[in-house]
């Protein structure tokens, strides 16, 4: 298991629904929201797993940027 806590910046009118439409992804849970910027983590089975869920983040309307603030992986096998 790979939990990852990450910052998304919204547009600051848009913070509310973007919070919503992450609480609805899988593997998503919003802790959360600060002026424009949100606190989420992340549990997915791989590293892979958790980077291509964060990377869906910027399509979501309203999304500035997605900033990585720590990933712990020690239970993940490599090869």
């Amino acid at each position: 298991m790979v939990i990852s806590s990450l910052v998304v910046e919204t547009m600051p009118d848009r913070t509310d629904d973007v919070a919503r439409e992450l609480a609805q992804r899988e593997g998503v849970e919003v802790h959360e929201t600060n002026g424009h910027k949100i606190v989420v983590t992340i549990e997915a089975p791989s590293t892979g797993a958790s980077h291509e869920i964060s990377s869906r983040f910027i399509q979501i309307p309203g999304v500035l940027n997605v900033n990585l603030v720590y990933v712990n992986f020690e239970d993940e096998t490599l090869g």
